[in-house]
């Protein structure tokens, strides 16, 4: 019984330790570099969340959903202005970790593969870093 009961201890200490990604709440889908224009990032709908390291170049990031047949669209930003102004980082529509979400992401899911092409954009020189999640 003795074994018995320290196994599964030991079971549960190891399963706590293991992060998982439905504990977490998004899936991560990667990073970039970059001066001016992101890479792509995938997501399948509902919210998307790009985060900016601490050294990133201040000022307005715009995420885009790319569209190789017709100009890229603009996804507003809805969270705190319907209007959809632009996130100004590290003040405006960031969080303390540097993280904007938006929503209503599906209404950009397009082409055979279900999935919306996103990409952050900026107008501001100098590198930025950015961590996406969806």
């Amino acid at each position: 019984m003795i074994k018995k009961s320290g196994f599964i201890l030991v079971f549960f200490v190891l399963s706590m330790l293991i992060p998982t990604t439905a504990y977490a709440g998004w899936d991560y889908q990667g990073s970039d570099v970059f001066t001016k224009q992101s890479k792509n990032f995938k997501s399948g709908g509902g919210s998307f969340k790009f985060c900016l390291s601490k050294n990133s170049k201040e000022g307005s990031y715009r995420l885009m959903e790319e569209d190789p047949f017709n100009p890229d669209d603009w996804v507003s930003y809805e969270e705190k202005d319907p209007t959809g102004y632009e996130p100004s980082f590290p003040n405006i529509g960031f969080d303390s970790k540097g993280c904007v979400v938006y929503h209503n992401i599906s209404k950009y899911v397009d082409g055979t593969d279900g999935q919306a092409e996103l990409y952050i954009k900026k107008w501001t020189g100098g590198n930025s870093k950015v961590y996406a999640y969806d």
